[in-house]
């Protein structure tokens, strides 16, 4: 698997070009699947792992995916090799109830006692990836700043950055981080359908978020690029958000370009994210070994330009421009 290079001036990390999701690792995915999992991802040169603070709380016990992770790192002593990102910001501090009024939020002394929890149950002495998980306005977002680039300087973490923030607030809070450690990652959703606009979508990738990025040396990273399954032609219905008559389009093409690459839609999908420049990083979560496997062949299919102009221009009449990351 090829590798990239994201970071800032301080930390760079050499990180896989795919970023395996492990949110249901340790409750939907059970423990021995997870390891069969992240054994195959390991033998195909993966090395960059997606975890948070809260997964696992709306079955049990926040954190079990990165317990997963801890366990399975010392048992293969992987815990070095590896690259992994996790959250802090979205855990219930009600056992039991992971409604938004009850997440931590992202105030200074949540975050610096939640790092050292994470790093226990990761077994990690430095966090490589650490990220604001979803913006708390509740919190000023100075005091989140500086906490975060506390643990930076301190090297408590490498790289920092945020996800499910609006573009304008992720702006503000690398001006005030001023001269000390910024946001240098940005996750957010990202797929080959079009959602219509409308509230709430402050967490999408987007042309502004592209250009960006671009200007502001941030990299991207891509949480649910598959849609759940959306594209694996199991019946699943589009959301509201998605069901247009652009996406019917792009779809129609996006089955054309699988079958004429004997590829299957999935891997048509994050082939042409992988594509694009500035480069965006993928998040695929995986069930079983043989959705990875299907997960990893996207990393062998090559789509040339014609073929990414072709994907890229479906639907542009019903919906407007219709490529951003090229």
């Amino acid at each position: 698997m090829r590798q990239r290079t994201i970071g800032d001036q301080r930390v760079a990390l050499t990180v896989s070009e795919l970023c395996l999701g492990t949110m249901y690792f340790g409750y939907r995915t059970d423990e021995r699947t997870a390891f069969a999992i992240l054994d195959r991802f390991h033998a195909a040169g993966g090395t960059f792992l997606d975890t948070a603070n809260n997964y696992g709380q709306w079955h049990g016990e926040a954190g079990e995916s990165e317990r997963v992770l801890g366990r399975w790192m010392r048992s293969r002593g992987t815990t070095e090799e590896m690259v992994v990102a996790t959250k802090v910001g979205a855990r219930t501090l009600r056992p039991g109830d992971p409604s938004p009024e009850h997440w931590q939020g992202l105030g200074a002394e949540q975050i610096r006692k939640d790092v050292e929890t994470s790093r226990q149950q990761l077994g990690k002495d430095r966090i490589d990836l650490y990220y604001a998980h979803i913006d708390d306005r509740d919190t000023p977002l100075a005091e989140t700043v500086d906490a975060m680039a506390d643990l930076a300087e301190s090297g408590t973490v490498g790289v920092l950055g945020c996800s499910n923030t609006a573009l304008w607030r992720v702006a503000q809070a690398r001006g005030l981080a001023a001269r000390r450690p910024a946001y240098a990652c940005l996750q957010q959703q990202h797929s080959y359908l079009l959602p219509l606009p409308g509230p709430g979508q402050s967490n999408l990738i987007g042309a502004e978020t592209v250009d960006f990025a671009a200007a502001e040396g941030v990299h991207l990273l891509a949480y649910s690029p598959l849609l759940g399954g959306v594209y694996a032609g199991r019946g699943r219905p589009l959301g509201p958000e998605y069901a247009h008559a652009a996406n019917r389009a792009r779809l129609e093409v996006l089955g054309e370009v699988a079958k004429e690459s004997g590829a299957t839609a999935n891997q048509v999908v994050l082939a042409w994210l992988l594509a694009a420049r500035p480069a965006i990083i993928p998040i695929p979560g995986a069930s079983s070994v043989d959705q990875l496997d299907e997960i990893l062949g996207a990393t062998e299919l090559v789509l040339d330009e014609p073929t990414l102009s072709r994907l890229d221009e479906a639907g542009r009449a019903d919906h407007g421009p219709a490529r951003i990351g090229s």
